[in-house]
């Protein structure tokens, strides 16, 4: 009992300092992350953004899901792809579904991607409008341990 509740509190504890986390700004090839008027940001909702302009994101660029990450990225048309967050257990993985948007990025605004499961399609909203810009369907289903998603071909 006594190391169920050492558990639960270290836990508890890991979540709470992540919940008070400064935010984290990742530049995306030069863009500027000190004056948010020159660039424009993504932040994940439901989806994880793995691809910028057809290729795949460094490791290091891409944190855990559960960071609190900001994005900022060069205005202009841009294609952006993505990948839905897993649910369910481990041990029996729904398929991963990849998402390719390709949008135009305005500086100084704020962008948010995400997905609806129940209609399976995900989407990119502006922040402050929380106007829908782009709905797509996915362009892939893959099995998590098979193999990643073409970003190249979209």
């Amino acid at each position: 009992m006594k190391k169920l509740a050492t558990i639960l509190f270290c836990c508890c504890s890991i979540l709470m300092i992540a919940g008070c986390s400064k935010q984290r700004q990742i530049s995306m090839h030069g863009a500027a992350v000190n004056d948010p008027t020159k660039s424009a940001t993504l932040q994940e909702g439901s989806l994880l953004f793995r691809a910028l302009d057809g290729k795949q994101m460094p490791l290091k660029e891409t944190p855990n899901p559960f960071a609190d990450v900001v994005y900022a990225i060069t205005a202009g048309r841009h294609k952006i792809g993505a990948i839905n967050i897993q649910g369910g257990h481990v041990a029996l993985p729904e398929n991963m579904k990849c998402y390719s948007f390709d949008v135009e990025m305005e500086a100084g605004v704020e962008y948010l991607i995400g997905e609806d499961k129940d209609r399976g399609v995900a989407w990119i909203k502006r922040k402050d409008t929380d106007k829908t810009l782009l709905e797509v369907k996915p362009f892939d289903k893959i099995f998590p341990y098979e193999h990643i998603c073409d970003w190249k071909s979209q």
